[in-house]
């Protein structure tokens, strides 16, 4: 039984029917089930039994020795040890009975090692008889035109390759369909559709089926709109179940790319009670709980979100995050708080937004303690973007909520300081308000619209915040800040809120995409706050307007609206974003070389030392200048290559000013590397993106350039052919358990194709 499942490719089967028995004495049974294991993607438990086999020495009927020491060589192979794999297949004579496999196993383990002219001699066409040989032969140089980035000729032999066998007709399917998704091409896209749903049709318990799936779900989501008709006919065919309950979860994945997540939600509960012990059901588990979360079910969420043990910790641990969020939104703070606290246990990198939804829950549950809440203050202390802004603004409220003096000064900070354009909204809203207020500092900051209603002998106050509080941070409120604006300045043409009212009226108008009325606006604001550091930022905003407009008569505009915010500034701040948007504007009207001397007058304004003083641009102005000087230079290098050493220059002095902040660094740095490979300076250019990935960001949580220039060196390193590096680069990547862990896990799985790894 164990034989004819193992042939037949269902290995979990097979370990199932040999579990119970004593395989450890009986070498057989042992056989077996390491080939088991490693058709079940447990190379290293096969490895041990293949190597415990050959130290007994005990005979296996109908198994010689020189079979074993293949399957120890494969198993070598799959814990990525082909060094080792080609030492045990030394062993094994010429005329062996498994001869055609030696060379195969041979061609694969100098294909992982990079060795591809090697791999090419090792499996010469004439050294094959059997079909399955011949064709494995002709995979494995397809494979070999794949790594030297000859995309087209690799898809020519891998759509050449005879169907001789599951495992070939699989693997060429998805070697062909890789090579096709290689390029940006729609119609290509289209193409790999197509083969994957032939391949799909007629199979059930094929190798490489789930592999196969997650391919077709990428091209379908790549084409825009997943076609979930193909999936639903899968999903309803139960003469073929293997396939069904994958493509019941790949038609649930796409369902809720539609918006369809009623559909989506039925099909997911429908996998998990249908198998409730598969691997598949856990992650439908966890794709089910977002959406009920998503649609603000939290109860619901919470009922579905409970722990399954047998899962990875990865999926338990999002699982308890979930929890935490569902219990949250259910009202059960205790219990989203032990969730929280499993999940950071689980995964530690949840930890992080873990803590920061207990401090809120202390927020809601505590009041009048999250300033003395020690997980509240870690996440100030370790500034990690909007949630350390989220979390100093919830300290704010708090505070004020009691009544404590620091409570406005400290939300006037979070309104000054904060980068996050919401947080910064909220925070200035509610110091108006509590500027507002007649001295009920107890009053709570979260029933902000309440205390406006209670204010009733004040309509003109009242309406002028109602203005703000219709922006709740969603793009979906603009046409209603608008509305309100627009009322107001109407019924209170001579009101002292006049200003700000306009400036948000423009700003709404702006964010809508009515960029000439928004113009408008911030023009007639300038003109009513003329002299006023106001009236030069409408001005400002004006020239913004007219440059969205991208037509050659307002880009002029803008240019001369900012030429009147420059010469009227000194050289207060505004003056240096001003020529730094006059620089962007000529470079958009193609005058490079004028948009160069802007962005010299900038650099040539520091203060000596380096020091940024009242009397020049800032580090944030000057790392932009030269951000941008760079990218303009890097234009011109396309007809004057000794301009890409200029850039480079530009770039490399941006990265190695330690007073500006990671991002840029690290951004010119990842640019200074692409630079460097197109002029031929390989190394340098790998070096350069290792700088970048492992600069430390304890001070800044830098992620954008930190994961682009991984996968930058990931790319180098792949095109000289640096398997082994590329694939441990990736490991970094998804130990990181940042947000393109999965794209790096991806590319260990392709990788791993490409090596052959999933060869039985």
């Amino acid at each position: 039984m164990a034989s004819l499942l193992v042939s037949g490719g269902r290995f979990e089967e097979a370990l199932a029917v040999i579990a119970p028995l004593d395989s450890l004495n009986d070498s057989t049974l042992c056989y077996w089930k390491g080939l088991a294991l490693l058709g079940n993607g447990d190379p290293a438990s096969a490895k041990e039994i293949f190597s415990s086999l050959r130290e007994k020495d005990a005979p296996i009927p109908g198994v010689e020795s020189d079979t074993l020491l293949l399957c120890l060589a494969r198993a070598l192979r799959g814990n990525n040890d082909p060094s080792g794999a080609l030492a045990v297949l030394e062993k094994i004579p010429a005329n062996s009975s498994v001869a055609e496999d030696v060379l195969l196993e041979r061609g694969t383990d100098l294909l992982a090692l990079g060795k591809t002219e090697e791999a090419l001699k090792a499996i010469p066409s004439s050294g094959f008889r059997s079909e399955e040989g011949k064709a494995s032969a002709s995979y494995l140089k397809a494979l070999v035109a794949w790594r030297a980035g000859k995309i087209v000729d690799a898809r020519k032999l891998f759509a050449s390759i005879p169907p001789v066998s599951p495992w070939i007709i699989s693997a060429t399917t998805l070697g062909e369909v890789l090579c096709l998704n290689s390029t940006t091409n729609m119609i290509s896209t289209l193409k790999g559709i197509e083969l994957l749903e032939r391949r799909l049709d007629s199979v059930d318990q094929a190798p490489l089926i789930e592999d196969q799936f997650r391919l077709l779900d990428q091209l379908y989501a790549k084409a825009g709109t997943p076609d979930t008709a193909k999936l639903k006919n899968w999903s309803g065919d139960a003469s073929k179940p293997s396939r069904a309950k994958l493509a019941s979860y790949y038609q649930a994945k796409g369902e809720l790319r539609l918006g369809h997540s009623e559909l989506a939600e039925s099909l997911l509960d429908g996998l998990i009670k249908s198998y409730p012990a598969d691997p598949l059901s856990d992650q439908a588990s966890v794709l089910l709980v977002s959406s009920k979360l998503q649609r603000g079910m939290g109860t619901e969420a919470l009922s579905l979100s409970v722990d399954r043990a047998s899962a990875s910790p990865e999926i338990r641990a999002r699982l308890a995050y979930l929890r935490g969020l569902a219990a949250s939104s259910a009202g059960k703070p205790e219990e989203a708080t032990m969730a929280f606290v499993e999940a950071s246990t689980l995964d530690p990198s949840l930890a992080q937004d873990a803590r920061f939804n207990q401090a809120v829950l202390i927020a809601k549950t505590g009041r009048g303690s999250l300033d003395l809440s020690q997980a509240a203050q870690e996440i100030v202390q370790s500034k990690a973007g909007v949630a350390s802004e989220e979390m100093q603004l919830q300290i704010a409220l708090d505070l004020a909520r009691r009544g404590e003096a620091s409570g406005l000064p400290m939300i006037l900070l979070v309104a000054e300081k904060a980068t996050d354009p919401a947080i910064k909204s909220r925070a200035r809203l509610a110091a108006s308000e509590l500027n507002m207020k007649s001295g009920k500092g107890d009053a709570a900051i979260s029933d902000l619209a309440k205390a406006i209603h209670e204010n009733s002998s004040e309509p003109e106050r009242e309406e002028y915040l109602n203005v703000f509080l219709k922006d709740t941070g969603y793009k979906a409120d603009t046409a209603a800040v608008i509305a309100a604006a627009r009322a107001f300045l109407e019924k209170h043409p001579d009101s002292s809120f006049v200003p700000e009212v306009r400036l948000k009226l423009a700003e709404a108008l702006l964010s809508s995409g009515d960029v000439q009325g928004a113009r408008v606006e911030f023009e007639q604001l300038a003109a009513s706050s003329a002299g006023t550091d106001l009236g030069r930022h409408a001005l400002f905003l004006a020239a913004q307007s007219a440059a969205r407009s991208m037509d050659p008569a307002s880009i002029d505009d803008s240019l001369m609206l900012l030429e009147r915010v420059a010469e009227t500034g000194g050289n207060d701040r505004m003056v240096w974003q001003a020529r730094l948007q006059e620089g962007a504007l000529k470079n958009a009207q193609n005058l490079p070389l004028e948009a160069l001397a802007i962005y010299d007058k900038i650099l040539s304004s520091r203060s000596p030392g380096g020091t940024n003083a009242s009397a020049g641009p800032d580090a944030e102005l000057i790392a932009a200048a030269l951000m941008a000087k760079g990218d303009t230079l890097h234009q011109l290098g396309a007809k004057d290559p000794l301009k890409e050493r200029e850039a480079l220059k530009s770039w490399q002095e941006l990265a190695s000013d330690p007073t500006i902040s990671l991002r840029w660094r690290n951004q010119a740095l990842c640019k200074s590397a692409l630079i460097l490979e197109s002029l031929g300076e390989g190394d340098a250019a790998l070096a350069t993106c290792y700088q970048v990935f492992k600069n430390p960001r304890t001070g800044e949580p830098e992620q954008l350039w930190h994961d682009k220039a991984a996968f930058e060196a990931g790319r180098l390193l792949e095109s000289r052919k640096q398997w082994n590096d590329a694939v441990v680069l990736y490991g970094q990547i998804v130990a990181e358990g940042g947000p393109r862990s999965e794209e790096a896990k991806a590319r260990i799985s392709k990788l791993r194709l490409e090596n052959f790894l999933w060869e039985n």
